[in-house]
């Protein structure tokens, strides 16, 4: 049966071809994510590899005709790049590109303040700067924060200038749609003792002690 086209890849964009393959890719992405579990080394390494190849890909349409903006491809499929890019942790040098050309758009009503805001954080943290936002969430005994947050007190106004809602709604709903997170299972390296670790955010790093050996490990999340 023949793809039905898309309500957001109509003809009155400039290019429904690349709106729907946007679309395509944004769809196979998230459908590989609900079904990831952490300790599933096959499934990782396959989303590893979808993200490396849609970097690939969109790396080529962003040399072609820049960002695909609202204009370009209309907004369902605008925001999918923006997914596809935010995905594109292993490729921080693109990342930072595709934020300058995003917030370009955003200033000109081609994309969403808000994916923007998101983009910006994620590439901060990355660099190992603070972010703004506070739209990258981490866990820390048994809730979410926004971690290496800059300026707390006034982090709800930048928010809402980006189109966002407040920071303790944003955590509401991601514990609303997590549930309460728990810390991951770690094998001391020493003495091979089972440890509870919360991990560190994106960028960042934490020590972590065995309690039955007293070795003392540094984690640092890194790009995979």
């Amino acid at each position: 049966m023949p793809a039905t086209r898309r309500a957001d890849a109509r003809d009155s964009v400039l290019r429904p071809d690349l709106a729907e393959e946007l679309l395509r890719r944004r769809d196979a992405d998230q459908a590989g994510r609900a079904a990831l579990r952490p300790h599933d080394a096959e499934l990782v390494a396959a989303l590893k590899r979808m993200d490396d190849e849609n970097t690939t890909w969109l790396r080529t349409v962003v040399d072609a005709v820049g960002w695909p903006g609202r204009a370009l491809v209309g907004d369902e499929a605008a925001h999918a790049a923006w997914l596809l890019v935010q995905h594109a942790d292993r490729a921080l040098g693109f990342q930072r590109r595709c934020l300058t050309l995003l917030e370009r758009a955003a200033a000109a009503g081609d994309a969403s303040p808000a994916d923007a805001a998101h983009l910006a954080d994620r590439v901060l943290l990355a660099s190992g700067e603070m972010q703004v936002y506070g739209t990258q969430l981490g866990a820390r005994d048994g809730r979410y924060v926004a971690p290496r947050l800059r300026d707390p007190a006034s982090v709800d106004e930048r928010r809402a200038a980006a189109g966002l809602g407040s920071l303790d709604d944003h955590l509401a709903r991601a514990l609303a749609l997590h549930g309460p997170p728990k810390p991951a299972p770690l094998a001391c390296p020493g003495c091979k003792a089972r440890i509870d670790v919360w991990l560190p955010e994106l960028g960042g790093r934490t020590e972590v002690t065995c309690t039955a050996c007293g070795r003392v490990q540094t984690l640092r999340a890194h790009m995979r």
